[in-house]
């Protein structure tokens, strides 16, 4: 599989399988989107996916080492149950 096939597979084809398509699965105007920012291509390197650099959930971004907001706000992370 090459990165390429390897990211329709984790994004467009699940939407498709599920018939929600025309809302998730791509990034097109008007569709609902999470999203992750890497640091390096993953179409030239499928490994490439796992240099995280943001994430994006609900339209605030997320420092993914911290789980603190940046950018978008300056709100800390409550601590997890077993901190």
């Amino acid at each position: 599989m090459s990165p390429v096939e390897a990211l329709r597979a984790g994004t467009i084809v699940p939407a498709q399988s599920l018939g929600m398509d025309a809302d998730i699965g791509s990034l097109e105007a008007g569709k609902l989107a999470d999203l992750v920012v890497l640091d390096a291509d993953p179409t030239a390197d499928i490994r490439n996916s796992e240099k995280v650099h943001r994430v994006m959930v609900g339209g605030r971004m997320y420092d993914p080492l911290s789980m603190n907001e940046v950018v978008t706000g300056e709100k800390a992370r409550a601590p997890y149950w077993w901190e």
